[in-house]
């Protein structure tokens, strides 16, 4: 996985079962999990820039009927979440198999396919112009549902990465090793999302002022246009 990521350079993801977990809760019943495992696990996955997308669903989507783990999960970079930060990811039922199917879905296609089946009451262009109005609307909603608390993560994340550095500085165990890798791992996450978040205003702020630039540049041509305007011409005796 880390010999991949050495060679992409824009978004991906990886999903499926990585036969493992990356933290003591994530398995219930039988013997306790191996710490080694799960910090080299955490490692590689912090190494390649990923970060675990959550999920919506039963946690424990594998089990034997004794042991029941988080062994499936969906990862994904920097650039996936910025080109696709919608995305979720929903376990269903197990049914009959003893793994729970994982589908991974964007919310940007659910939110303009629900507002455009939405009835309007009105037809033709006006329809069209309404529902491209709901559809506007919506997404904002949905912008400040998924966006507005960046940086109540960013401090979430720090506390619990201190707490963590502190627990291992005391413990110096595998178990609060594998903890404080987790917590790393959630905590450049936060910040890789708040990076994006302050790149894309800068990218809004710079096309404003670029916008009004040329608009100043425009104002100039036509006032030097105007200076070197001829609108008569005399002679010699004046006329």
């Amino acid at each position: 996985m880390e010999a991949v990521a050495a060679r992409s350079h824009g978004p991906w993801l990886v999903a499926g079962n990585f036969n493992i977990i990356s933290n003591a809760t994530e398995r219930s019943g039988g013997a306790p999990p191996n710490p080694r495992n799960m910090v080299e696990f955490n490692k590689a996955v912090f190494n390649c820039g990923l970060s675990d997308m959550g999920f919506e669903g039963s946690q424990f989507i594998w089990t034997n009927g004794v042991v029941w783990q988080h062994l499936d999960r969906a990862l994904s970079n920097g650039a996936w979440t910025k080109l696709l930060g919608c995305s979720k990811v929903m376990h269903l039922m197990r049914g009959r198999s003893d793994h729970a199917p994982l589908v991974i879905r964007c919310d940007f296609l659910v939110v303009v396919k629900e507002v455009w089946q939405t009835p309007v009451n009105a037809t033709g262009i006006r329809a069209f112009f309404n529902k491209l109005r709901n559809t506007k609307d919506r997404f904002r909603q949905w912008n400040r549902d998924s966006f507005d608390n960046i940086f109540q993560k960013v401090r979430d994340a720090e506390v619990l990465l201190h707490q963590r550095e502190l627990a291992y500085d005391v413990a110096r165990d595998e178990i609060s090793r594998a903890s404080l890798g987790e917590a790393r791992v959630i905590h450049a996450h936060a910040l890789a999302v708040e990076c994006d978040y302050w790149r894309q205003k800068s990218a809004i702020k710079w096309i404003q002022s670029g916008d009004a630039n040329t608009k100043f540049f425009h104002s100039m041509v036509r006032q030097k246009r105007s200076t070197n305007s001829i609108s008569r011409i005399k002679d010699v005796v004046g006329h």
